[in-house]
């Protein structure tokens, strides 16, 4: 199952939770996220020197639908010396806020199934019931940092994949959540947490809510919500501020109207059946300007998956967008399908079923279905200042219900040159997990070749190296069950992409599946976006 992308940048940072109207459930309330008080301020602490990550939710508790979600926390060591890890838990709901520590050997991935548990085991005072909260993690030096939050399901589970925040990925502008939606099918939350230190205090938070249509500009503004450090807020069923009937779509604004800590805010959109989630990254139009290009790392259209396409204008102007849809199944000569969109100020358009709908519309070499492959985007004219775009990529369970993930369109600066590690790579008896990479195509017709350098989690050594893996000018490649064709003793390991060969800077990610095999259990993904 080909997943989200590579690197992403500020801006467009990759992330999400799929807390799922966890507040409603569990206190019985709507719209009330008091956060349940604990003995006393918890001091939240810089990493100082050192280094510091910010996991926005990890979280033991109830959903909706007869869920239960726990979170699975992966911390990677690429030192060549053991560390210290030094963890700051603050409770939202539940209690036992407190800060515990570990140690990580050269080399070494810790993979935890229950972050909360692994918590406890170190002394942190949990106690039992749902439980939600936020976590630092500071250490002598940087270490990967992954979450995987999932639920049972009939077949399996169901979840997704999302790393800590460091400290250049912090907003204090103004950011987009775009890709939402309410109806028969789907459900929508917006989340947001205080980034900062207890020396740089609350902060206070305002959300904007937009219909998405061209002919309506106005927003709907919530409440203001006051944060103090590592606090956290989610707004359940955001897009009841909308009003109207039960089918809507949209997009919320947050921005800091007071204080002076960064912040981190996501949004989520949950299955009305199976509960599980696809993530939505937020964006700043500072980001967005500063693109020529956007780049969907993949889109996928099969007898097992289909597309849905969301697109949104955050200027004040419209916008004719040119995109290239480049996969083998494209019956062109240069295996590419070009077509044109335009899309009026402050609206979001969402095309359900893409490759469907550029079928229909009659798009050169288009068919129906049999397609993977990267989509392109350029402006007619000028930059794509304003546009944020990203593609949830959809599988149907047994029961009817959906399977999903959001990948956000990766701006041209966001690619990787020449280095790139993705962690968290698991296979055993439940998972399985693959590797993707793009070939950009923004600097020539260059084929890149790339070595792929496999980690044993468990030992902190080399495997193994895939030497000269080819991927064409604008092309997408996975390989599937890396650990299990190439490292077939490893349960779970990391990989280093080197660019060995190539002009053209590369995008790169990874996902575990749930099923140790194709066909095996839900076989839902999460995805793993690569990291310097």
């Amino acid at each position: 199952f080909p997943l989200p992308p590579s690197r992403v940048p500020p801006g467009f940072h990759t992330l999400g939770a799929m807390v799922d109207d966890l507040d409603e459930v569990a206190e019985g309330r709507e719209g009330n996220n008091t956060r349940v008080a604990d003995s006393g301020p918890l001091e939240v602490r810089p990493a100082s020197p050192g280094w510091r990550s910010f996991v926005p939710v990890v979280l033991a508790a109830r959903g909706l639908e007869g869920s239960y979600f726990t979170s699975e926390l992966t911390l990677t060591n690429r030192e060549a010396r053991p560390v210290q890890v030094d963890f700051i838990y603050t409770a939202h709901r539940g209690g036992g806020s407190g800060t515990v520590s570990d140690r990580l050997e050269a080399g070494e991935q810790k993979i935890m199934p229950d972050a909360l548990a692994y918590l406890r085991g170190l002394g942190l005072p949990l106690p039992g019931g749902d439980r939600l909260g936020t976590l630092a993690v500071l250490s002598e030096a940087p270490l990967g940092v992954m979450v995987r939050t999932s639920t049972p399901v009939p077949e399996g589970r169901a979840g997704l994949a999302y790393p800590g925040i460091g400290e250049a990925e912090r907003f204090g502008e103004a950011v987009y959540l775009c890709g939402l939606r309410q109806d028969g099918r789907d459900r929508s939350n917006v989340a947001f947490q205080n980034l900062g230190t207890s020396e740089e205090g609350p902060i206070t938070l305002r959300a904007t809510v937009y219909s998405g249509e061209a002919a309506d500009s106005r927003g709907r503004v919530l409440e203001e919500v006051t944060l103090e450090p590592g606090g956290f807020h989610q707004y359940t069923g955001v897009l009841g501020a909308l009003g109207g009937g039960k089918d809507r779509q949209g997009y919320v604004r947050v921005e800091r109207v007071s204080g002076r800590a960064s912040f981190y805010a996501y949004g989520v959109v949950n299955d009305q059946r199976t509960s599980d989630g696809s993530f939505l990254f937020p964006v700043t139009l500072d980001q967005a300007r500063a693109s020529a290009g956007l780049t969907v790392p993949v889109v996928v259209e099969t007898g097992a998956f289909s597309t849905e396409l969301t697109l949104t204008n955050l200027s004040g102007s419209p916008r004719d967008l040119e995109l290239d849809l480049v996969a083998a199944g494209v019956r062109t000569p240069d295996g590419t399908a070009r077509f044109q969109l335009r899309i009026e100020p402050g609206q979001q358009r969402i095309l359900p079923g893409l490759v469907e709908w550029l079928h229909r519309k009659g798009v050169e070499g288009v068919g129906r279905g049999g397609l993977a492959g990267p989509l392109f985007v350029r402006a007619e004219e000028g930059g794509l200042g304003g546009i944020a775009i990203g593609a949830r990529i959809l599988s149907v369970g047994p029961d009817g219900g959906r399977y999903g993930v959001f990948l956000p369109a990766v701006p041209d600066e966001g690619a990787f040159r020449r280095k790139a590690w993705v962690d968290a790579l698991q296979q055993d008896g439940e998972n399985r997990s693959n590797l993707a990479l793009v070939n950009t195509g923004t600097v020539d017709e260059s084929h890149s070749l790339f070595h792929l350098d496999l980690y044993d989690g468990e030992t902190g050594r080399w495997v193994r190296t895939l030497r000269e893996v080819s991927v064409p000018p604008r092309g997408w490649r996975q390989i599937n069950s890396l650990l299990l064709n190439q490292a077939p003793k490893t349960r779970q390991g990391y990989v280093r992409i080197r660019q060995a060969a190539g002009s053209n800077p590369f995008l790169a990610y990874g996902v575990v599946n749930d099923g140790a095999r194709p066909g095996q259990r839900s076989g839902d993904g999460a995805y793993l976006p690569a990291r310097q």
